[in-house]
């Protein structure tokens, strides 16, 4: 019951996490000049708007399998797996790519955000494995 619980939750915090960037980034695609919250990069433009929108339309999905998960903890699991892979790999590609529009504390505590993320979820897809899901 207890890594069914855990793995609930790290399922709600994901969704709403994702959520909440669905949203700022349906703002910007609106026109709003924020910071996107992942990086504080403040783009302007319609090409980057339309960047933005799309974002937003695929981080909105990821939002919903993330609360689709939380329905089903133990047999969706692997989710969360995916999940951390991911945020790990846009922290990569942040610094491999985009290092020289980057940075300042926005930025750190973006990347500090994603790497704790990605540490929980992992930890807890590797522990409900050792507890066999019970």
């Amino acid at each position: 019951m207890r890594t069914k619980l855990i793995l609930k939750l790290m399922f709600i915090l994901g969704a709403v996490v994702d959520g909440t960037i669905a949203i700022s980034w349906f703002l910007i695609a609106s026109g709003w000049e924020i910071p996107n919250i992942l990086n504080g990069h403040v783009g302007s433009g319609q090409d980057y708007q339309l960047a933005m929108y799309a974002g937003a339309m695929f981080m909105a999905g990821w939002t919903v399998l993330l609360a689709w998960g939380a329905l089903k903890p133990i047999e969706r699991r692997d989710l969360l797996l995916i999940t951390s892979v991911f945020l790990f790999l846009s922290v990569i590609i942040e610094f491999v790519f985009f290092s020289n529009i980057l940075g300042g504390a926005i930025f750190v505590f973006g990347v500090s955000k994603r790497l704790i993320l990605s540490l929980l979820f992992t930890s807890a897809y590797f522990y409900s494995l050792k507890t066999n899901g019970s």
